[in-house]
């Protein structure tokens, strides 16, 4: 058990204080804690001063609030960083104040410190180093950061990365929901990256953060999976659509439901992306978040719009075009089931909660969740993932809305399908005998 005695070195009328530090036998430092008092005001039993006069009894104060400061800290760094002689010093000039705020104590500008690592920063994904990360997470920490300096300009303040802690969150919660207007998913995320940025702040520019740092978690709300199901897709599949524009949505939104990839790879296939393998036509591809390579088996479906369009993919459009162009093609179609989800409203620019036609919240997810989904009985999980490139069975699960019971239950499914399968080619061979 750590322990904290204060002791004096010499007989001067001034003599300084020291603060010996003992974690284990082989492990005492001792420091200078910046107090001075003449040796006869000193409890030489105590390791205190005498409480003769409110000066003393004020040092007094002083130091007891420094070791259990010191202690608190210690138990806290115990788990992250190497306690010795400099944590030590550390310790005593953060108490004094002594501690000069450099630029990355600010958050902000810890903030852009954080967005112009990411390029660089080196981390493990599938087994393999990868060097940078993808556009979009970029993006979010840049789209972030003004956040940060209008929740400043709301408070009149200048956040330092220290200041990073419970409360501040909870105000920083409210901001975002009541003045940015934003849902409790975008809140959560955000929330997440703030507590990153303070991390690396820490671990890599060695910033004070707050002692509540690690209780600050990001979160999520759960959404309902909003999918097609086949007869759905087939329905829409036989829609003609004057536009074309829309018939060009309409087969990418297919492509999309028998493939299961994201919108950022969906949209950018092109004939290059097409191999035989072992004489199978397959569609190759490195996902652009995950720099996973997949490898999908040519589906009929996307076979036959390939062969309608002389062997080529739908002319390529944004992710925003196609996410305008869906919610006409579902509607046209008649994907008029009405089920609960998340609108904006127009007039509070705020995501509300309630009951509207499946055609309106329909987005370009909705291609990877119905794969995903629909396939899920049919095919085994681990196939499955590998496809959507989840990392985990259970990741995939809570991303269709499975429980464990369900995968229990599609385990056993496959198990009845293969079962039935070897009875019959049994049947079939006793029956050739």
């Amino acid at each position: 058990m750590a322990t904290i005695k204060f002791i004096l070195q010499s007989k001067k009328d001034t003599a300084s204080i020291y603060l010996r530090f003992s974690i284990d036998r082989e492990n005492v430092y001792k420091r200078k804690t910046n107090y001075v008092i003449n040796p006869k005001n000193w409890s030489v039993k105590k390791g205190l001063p005498l409480e003769n006069d409110e000066n003393l009894k004020n040092l007094n104060s002083d130091l007891n609030k420094l070791r259990r400061q010191i202690l608190d800290n210690y138990n806290h760094d115990l788990k992250t960083g190497t306690i010795d002689s400099n944590w030590l010093q550390l310790q005593i000039d953060n108490y004094q104040n002594k501690i000069e705020k450099t630029q990355l104590d600010i958050l902000v500008n810890s903030f852009q410190s954080y967005i112009d690592f990411l390029p660089v920063k080196i981390y493990t994904k599938n087994g393999e180093k990868t060097k940078g990360v993808v556009p979009n997470t970029i993006k979010k920490y840049k789209a972030l950061k003004p956040k940060i300096s209008s929740f400043e300009n709301a408070k009149k303040k200048t956040f330092l990365v220290r200041d990073v802690d419970l409360n501040f969150i909870s105000e920083f919660e409210t901001y975002l929901k009541n003045i940015e207007n934003l849902n409790d998913n975008s809140i959560g995320r955000y929330i997440k990256c703030v507590k990153t940025v303070c991390k690396y702040a820490n671990k890599y520019k060695y910033v004070e953060v707050s002692k509540q740092l690690d209780e600050i978690e990001g979160y999520s709300e759960k959404v309902e999976p909003i999918y097609l199901d086949f007869d759905e897709i087939e329905k829409i599949s036989k829609t003609f659509y004057e536009r074309t524009a829309l018939e060009n949505a309409k087969d990418w939104l297919i492509i999309g439901c028998f493939i299961g990839q994201r919108v950022s790879d969906l949209l950018s296939l092109t004939m290059s992306n097409i191999q035989i393998i072992n004489g199978i036509e397959v569609i190759t591809l490195t996902q652009q978040k995950t720099k996973k390579k997949v490898s999908i088996a040519m589906p009929p479906q996307v076979k036959e719009i390939l062969n309608k369009r002389n062997g080529n993919f739908p002319q390529q459009i944004s992710a925003t075009k196609f996410n305008l162009h869906l919610k006409d093609v579902c509607k046209i179609a008649g994907i008029n089931q009405i089920i609960n989800g998340s609108l904006i409203n127009s007039d509070t620019i705020r995501k509300e909660k309630g009951k509207y036609f499946k055609w309106q919240l329909a987005t370009s997810h909705i291609c990877r969740r119905s794969f995903a989904t629909n396939f899920y009985s049919d095919i085994p999980t681990s196939i499955l993932k590998d496809i959507t490139a989840h990392s985990t069975e259970k990741q995939f699960l809570e991303y269709i809305g499975k429980s464990s019971p369900d995968f229990v239950k599609q385990q056993s499914d496959y198990w009845t399908k293969l079962t039935t399968k070897r009875n019959e080619d049994n049947l079939k061979i006793r029956k050739l005998a």
